[in-house]
């Protein structure tokens, strides 16, 4: 059975906003969407329960549907969907920056889950393509190596760290050119499923 859940609904400050139950490997699970706003940051996140929700219950696992921080002249967002397929849990992530926001992500990631019978949800593969920062932020990054050939084995070196801490900071292998483009596109796909299913 194959479930595709969605956001439908923006409240404010920890509302929860969309409570469903779905059966995985047999058993009962709660899904939670709940919004927040605070610190400068507002949006909302998906939290899977093994049991009913109360206020003493904990997620066995979240992820953020959606995120924007800042202001119209500096912002930054993260748009996310996910798809439940039987055990399997996919989840497709965009992150974007505007206007004077240069310090903020920008890319796609994909990423599988496994839920076993247990409840454990267990990491087992993603792949992903994300700049840091404006290309012109920080001109010692190795990000910048992206744009550019690395050709000194120091160069080389630098776009090595940074891919590295990218891929230990978000979760996934880090992709190139076509296979980034083909990324880029999923997760586009995803997410207009999503934006459809809202407005219907």
């Amino acid at each position: 059975m194959k479930i595709v859940l969605f956001c439908l609904v923006w409240i404010q400050s920890f509302a929860l906003v969309l409570e469903n139950p779905v059966q995985i490997a047999g058993k009962t699970y709660t899904i939670v969407h709940e919004s927040y706003n605070e610190y400068g940051d507002k949006g909302i996140e998906m939290k899977l329960y093994q049991t009913e929700v109360n206020k003493d219950a904990l997620p066995l696992f979240s992820f953020t549907l959606e995120n924007q921080s800042g202001s119209c002249g500096a912002k930054s967002t993260q748009d996310g969907m996910y798809e439940i397929n039987g055990t399997h849990m996919t989840l497709y992530t965009h992150w974007d920056r505007s206007g004077r926001e240069y310090n903020a992500p920008r890319g796609d990631r994909i990423q599988h889950y496994e839920i076993d019978k247990n409840g454990t949800v267990t990491f087992k593969d993603g792949k992903l393509y994300i700049e840091r920062q404006a290309k012109s932020y920080d001109k010692e990054s190795g990000m910048l190596f992206l744009f550019k050939e690395a050709v000194s084995p120091a160069q080389k070196e630098s776009l090595k760290q940074y891919i590295k801490r990218v891929e230990e900071i978000f979760e996934g292998k880090f992709v190139f050119g076509k296979e980034a483009k083909q990324l880029h596109e999923k997760v586009d796909q995803a997410l207009m499923k999503k934006k459809q299913t809202r407005w219907k």
